[in-house]
């Protein structure tokens, strides 16, 4: 996505966007000792020129900084349901980790706005963004085998919750990452351009009507 871009659906609720400009896996789902049998995902910053040191992200909709753990990972839940990259409607809740500066718990953003930086802060080998998407409202942690990493109740796909609408992908481990291509509103000009001219001519249909019933 890009900064302050805001998608939202024919039926007024937000699709839920990839938070970077530029998409570079630099570990995958089941990775190494860190991910192992975990839906974890750790991106790079990235641009046209390459590698990006505290690269902003966004976020990926409305939504709530609902709690933290240790000093880097912020957990956030979006405000409403959300159209979801698996074709369902959801609340959604994910984590990011590693940012040095995180805003503080309570912090509430509009899709689009700058949710954080990549970083350095924690468990960490290099400046990445380590993401954890989960389906549903906050509901705490689980330890999965065989390494007992931790990763989010009802944790799913990153490719199945994220669209990548305006998103550059790099590296993205051959993942199946979609774009939403649904209804939308139309612009507004287009809804100035024909709800005028509506009004004025069902207000001169209803008048040539009155006459004839009169």
């Amino acid at each position: 996505m890009q900064p302050l871009q805001r998608l939202i659906a024919a039926d007024g609720y937000e699709v839920l966007l990839f938070p970077l400009e530029y998409m570079y896996m630099s570990q995958d789902e089941g990775g190494d000792f860190s991910h192992l049998g975990t839906y974890n995902l750790d991106f790079l910053g990235w641009n046209s020129l390459g590698r990006v040191y505290k690269c902003p992200y966004y976020a990926p909709c409305s939504c709530t900084c609902v709690g933290s753990t240790g000093t880097d990972n912020r957990i956030w839940q979006s405000m409403n349901k959300v159209h979801l990259a698996d074709g369902t409607l959801s609340v959604i809740t994910w984590v990011c980790a590693h940012d040095d500066t995180p805003p503080p718990v309570g912090t509430t953003l509009v899709q689009g706005q700058l949710m954080g930086h990549t970083g350095t802060e924690g468990y960490v080998t290099g400046d990445h963004l380590h993401f954890n998407l989960a389906r549903g409202s906050y509901a705490g942690w689980e330890r999965v085998p065989p390494n007992n990493n931790w990763q989010l109740i009802n944790s799913m796909h990153v490719y199945n919750g994220c669209y990548v609408n305006d998103t550059v992908i790099v590296e993205g481990y051959g993942h199946d990452w979609k774009i939403y291509t649904g209804p939308v509103p139309p612009p507004e000009d287009e809804k100035e351009k024909h709800f005028p001219w509506y009004e004025v001519y069902g207000r001169n249909n209803l008048r040539r009507r009155m006459k004839e019933w009169i």
